[in-house]
């Protein structure tokens, strides 16, 4: 009766133990932002009050499905590596360089943090009609038309462009009017570059601009996680910040 009392209390500290230490962990992570920033499971990272009370916040469904009128014409850019960081001033001059009138400005949420699963995600929603930008060499065109071109009746290529040249090719799609879904994820941000991604969106909202006939939206594919530890350790997951031009 003894030993069985003592192997009970053994394994009722074994149970306490399993269950708490990731709790602790979890909170040791919040507590400590500049923590290694691969051993922070992913999705532990909460929202501060500020971002809540000043943006919209969605679920990980499409964007299309939240926030946008599928009915509509719509360009929608991804943009590899934006994601939401601590730092509620650096989100404030992101979304500054595009505010609108027409403009919603959100916080969507990601389950993985992979372009392509935000790819998936976002190009199954009502883009079958629709054309597929890409852009950088031959080879890099064909890697994107194989692997997301099945979300789009057409795929075109603006080969060796950079993020000017197709931002100039999105706005003559746009007003050429044979496409009412257009798509493209913009990759060169993909290590967190600020002074590529703010090019970038002052590109992205000139072209809305021109169009206002036409629904942008514009998110993030997941937080930076190429580039510096130190620039990746600067964002939260699984957030990424949306903007939608209506």
């Amino acid at each position: 009766m003894k030993m069985r009392n003592i192997n009970l209390a053994l394994f009722s500290l074994l149970l306490v133990s399993l269950i708490s230490f990731p709790i602790l962990c979890v909170d040791r992570f919040l507590s400590h932002p500049d923590y290694p920033w691969q051993l922070v499971p992913f999705g532990a990272d909460s929202l501060s009050q500020t971002y809540k009370a000043q943006y919209q916040v969605t679920g990980p469904q499409a964007l299309m499905t939240h926030l946008a009128d599928s009915s509509k014409s719509t360009a929608m850019v991804l943009i590899d590596g934006w994601g939401v960081p601590y730092d509620e001033k650096m989100l404030e001059d992101d979304f500054g360089i595009m505010r609108g009138t027409n403009a919603t400005f959100a916080m969507h949420k990601r389950l993985l943090g992979h372009t392509s699963y935000a790819e998936n995600v976002e190009y199954r929603a009502g883009f079958s009609e629709g054309v597929l930008i890409a852009n950088g060499d031959s080879a890099a065109c064909a890697k994107v038309e194989s692997e997301q071109g099945v979300h789009f009746k057409q795929t075109v290529c603006c080969e060796n462009c950079n993020d000017a040249q197709t931002v100039a090719m999105l706005d003559s799609l746009i007003a050429d009017t044979t496409w009412n879904k257009i798509g493209w994820t913009a990759y060169s941000t993909r290590e967190g570059d600020r002074e590529k991604l703010h090019s970038l969106l002052r590109g992205l909202f000139d072209v809305a601009s021109k169009h206002p006939e036409t629904q942008f939206v514009i998110q993030g594919t997941h937080r930076p996680i190429l580039g510096l530890p130190e620039t990746r350790r600067k964002y939260l997951a699984p957030w990424v910040p949306a903007v939608v031009f209506h």
